[in-house]
């Protein structure tokens, strides 16, 4: 008997988490069509066929949606933060994964970043992305001729080789067909790291 309950509970527990991507995914495709601002829990419930109630099972808030959304790119990021941090990525791999998860989640990073409501309701996560961003380009910061700390002059090249990392990566692919070529990632790494070293 308990064995079926188990099951049960498992089957209900796959159930709330595949209706919790599909309210993602509907979520990204409305707030893509109509805005951040225009799309409204009904419009999101709607299109899943389902009750504003039952939706407000999974996320109390269409803010709460929208920093769902957000959560996959932080980490994305923060597991590459976690690696320089560590020393396990050189500058150039650093660079190189940060072009490649930027390519990756191009479509959402893009969607929040050109909805000037998306990015006011995502004000809370904005102290988390700041730590991240600040986090890599401290890795790539060399260190100071005495050691002491970092050199100026290198921390700019840090930030601008983030920059065109993870910048120059959104612009090619939004003036493309959405997929970055090999060429285009060798020549966003080379100049990404000719932006480094200077």
């Amino acid at each position: 008997m308990s064995g079926t309950r188990e099951r049960q509970g498992g089957r209900a527990g796959q159930n709330a988490q595949e209706t919790r991507r599909r309210i993602l995914s509907i979520a990204q495709e409305l707030f893509a069509e109509q805005g951040y601002a225009g799309t409204s829990i009904a419009d999101i419930a709607g299109r899943l066929g389902t009750s504003k109630a039952a939706l407000y099972y999974h996320f109390a808030s269409k803010a709460e949606i929208i920093e769902a959304l957000m959560a996959e790119p932080l980490l994305a990021y923060q597991r590459l933060a976690d690696a320089a941090i560590s020393g396990r990525a050189d500058a150039g791999e650093l660079l190189g994964a940060v072009i490649d998860t930027t390519a990756e989640l191009h479509t959402l990073i893009d969607l929040i970043g050109g909805d000037p409501s998306a990015r006011a309701a995502l004000q809370r996560v904005v102290p988390r992305s700041q730590e991240i961003n600040a986090a890599l380009t401290a890795a790539l910061t060399p260190a100071g001729p005495d050691a002491a700390g970092p050199d100026a002059a290198g921390v700019v090249r840090a930030y601008a080789a983030y920059a065109v990392a993870k910048n120059g990566t959104l612009a090619l692919l939004s003036a493309g067909d959405g997929a970055l070529t090999p060429a285009e990632r060798s020549g966003l790494l080379a100049a990404a790291l000719r932006a480094l070293h200077g």
